[in-house]
């Protein structure tokens, strides 16, 4: 598993928070092509970006992948249902853009997971277990693509769809 940067249609999730927010690009088989954290004051500036398709312009904010390579926007953006959520909703809608909401629960913890996955500790780290280690960094991105993953799960599951709260436009 790593940073994937193919052309196409991708996925965006949301880790909402009272200050910040992940987000993670992902393709349709929900592998990662850039992740970053924004500061939730300029949600409205990070979904007017995505609504014109102003990629390169968030990369300041990205810590995994690249602009390049990525492809259109796929709505809905996936946002998680917890803290700070409704900001980002409103945001995005205030944009255009339509916010399909999943509960979050754990996807700190898988975070952390997909942190390791990609960026194997080396040396004695490698036998310390996963749940004792702790990023060197935020990791609300990795909770981001979390969401992703949780709901295209979610789909898999459910034929009709996520059926969860919407919210947007």
């Amino acid at each position: 598993m790593g940073v994937d940067a193919r052309n196409g249609a991708f996925l965006t999730g949301i880790d909402p928070g009272r200050d910040k927010f992940g987000f993670a690009f992902a393709d349709e088989n929900g592998c990662l092509l850039a992740s970053g954290i924004g500061r939730t004051k300029d949600a409205g500036l990070f979904f007017r970006l995505l609504r014109d398709g102003r990629f390169c312009d968030l990369s300041p904010l990205f810590l995994e992948g690249s602009a390049n390579g990525l492809g259109t926007l796929r709505l809905p953006v996936i946002c998680g249902a917890g803290t700070g959520h409704a900001v980002l909703v409103a945001a995005a809608k205030a944009e255009g853009i339509f916010v399909k909401l999943i509960p979050e629960s754990g996807t700190t913890l898988r975070a952390r997971s997909l942190y390791w996955t990609l960026h194997p500790p080396g040396g004695l780290w490698r036998v310390v277990p996963v749940s004792m280690r702790v990023p060197p960094r935020d990791v609300d991105d990795l909770a981001a693509w979390a969401i992703v993953k949780e709901s295209m799960q979610r789909a898999a599951e459910t034929p009709a769809g996520m059926g969860d709260a919407e919210h947007g436009s």
